[in-house]
């Protein structure tokens, strides 16, 4: 019976190390790289809006891209947490708009936020 506990305990934390293990993996910087589609419904109820989120290089925890086709500007990653986090800001001729997200799983996971437009928005995204 002992045999039989030990050798379930074993597997369950030989199971829990590997998924810990995947989980960092799939947040790594490089798989930040790239193009993401990025669904911006204003509402969830809304028909999706797709524009797309570049991520062009990652150099230490700065990064290049753009977003909605504009480009990123004071663009930072913290990767030292369980996810992979960034943030950056983009603009148009009127507006300054500021973005943060994270990376699990596969997907891009964020909010954009426009002060002079009193705008807030949730958004997620898929890479290409």
């Amino acid at each position: 019976m002992k045999k039989i506990f030990y050798t379930i305990l074993f597997l369950i934390i030989a199971n829990l190390t590997v998924a810990q293990d995947q989980v960092k993996r799939t947040n790594t910087t490089e798989n930040l790289i790239g193009q993401w589609t990025i669904d911006l419904r204003p509402t969830s109820k809304a028909e999706a809006y797709y524009q797309t989120f570049v991520v062009e290089s990652i150099d230490d925890n700065r990064f290049t891209g753009t977003f909605y086709g504009s480009p990123v500007k004071n663009a930072l990653i913290n990767k030292y947490w369980d996810k992979l986090y960034f943030a950056f800001s983009t603009s148009d001729q009127s507006n300054e708009y500021f973005h943060s997200g994270y990376i699990f799983d596969g997907k891009v996971y964020g909010i954009s936020y426009c002060p002079n437009r009193e705008f807030t928005a949730p958004w997620t995204g898929i890479k290409k």
